[in-house]
């Protein structure tokens, strides 16, 4: 990328950080915006009341909350964060807490830390590099073209989770639709269901383990939680005449993605399997 700094481009760690100093520094740099400072003691007050936890120089100046800034907790700075989005909205304006929202978005990103802002300045997880990796090795196990739709809704998922802020539902119902296609590929005319995940991939489980009984009794019970994982993924799904459901928790939906990738690559390796088999 033109005119990008060096260490932006070359020097970026390969893990997000849980924490950050350099982070915490221009954070508290925002304080000497005259936005944030015609705010900033009673900001305080709200801060001590909410978190329970004292406030140096009742936060009158910038010098204030430098202090509290790189001084306190992790979850208390991360609890901070969304607090001051909070006043900001009720008691400043919505452009002044969107103003604050987007700048710590901004930081969080440069400074490669493991957290991402949600619209309403809500702190969460980033999806770590070994979540990212299982994506990408997902995506490069199903290059052949008769996975084309599946790989198309693999990619869907990643971008959902890579937007600003990410969209857990549309991931989790992407991903979902992933297997659900995989399935449907193996098994013709039929949908995915429960009752189906018994009926077809179970005699394909077991011809594909044929010989090795122990591998034949674990897969079985990979079956029992594919089952589950259908169960709960279909709470997601929109049910047509239904009211939408909220997005699910950063944990959970990274959870059921993360497990229905897995399903897509071990789908497609039973696929390719009976595909030879049959030729």
């Amino acid at each position: 990328m033109e005119g990008e700094r060096f260490s932006r481009l070359y020097l970026r760690p390969a893990d997000l950080a849980q924490d950050s100093g350099r982070a915490r520094y221009r954070i508290a740099g925002l304080f000497r915006e005259r936005v944030l400072s015609d705010h900033a003691e009673r900001l305080a007050a709200y801060i001590r009341g909410e978190i329970g936890v004292p406030f140096p120089g009742e936060g009158r100046y910038s010098s204030h909350w430098s202090q509290f800034i790189s001084e306190c907790r992790t979850p208390d700075f991360l609890d901070t964060i969304t607090l001051i989005y909070r006043y900001l909205f009720w008691h400043g304006s919505e452009e002044i807490a969107h103003w604050w929202r987007n700048a710590v978005r901004q930081i969080f990103a440069e400074e490669n830390l493991a957290y991402v802002l949600d619209d309403v300045g809500g702190v969460h997880p980033a999806i770590d590099q070994e979540f990212q990796r299982n994506l990408v090795s997902t995506i490069a196990a199903i290059q052949l073209e008769r996975y084309q739709k599946i790989r198309h809704m693999v990619e869907h998922a990643s971008a959902h989770l890579g937007s600003e802020p990410p969209n857990y539902k549309q991931a989790w119902r992407a991903m979902s639709s992933a297997v659900e296609g995989l399935f449907g590929l193996m098994f013709p005319y039929v949908q995915l269901s429960v009752d189906e995940i018994e009926r077809c991939l179970l005699p394909a489980v077991q011809v594909a383990y044929e010989g090795d009984p122990t591998a034949q009794r674990a897969a079985r019970l990979m079956l029992s939680s594919f089952q589950r994982w259908v169960e709960a993924s279909h709470i997601y799904r929109h049910q047509p005449g239904a009211t939408d459901a909220p997005q699910p928790p950063a944990d959970l939906a990274v959870l059921a993605i993360s497990y229905g990738t897995s399903l897509v690559r071990w789908l497609a390796d039973l696929d390719e399997g009976r595909q030879r088999h049959t030729t």
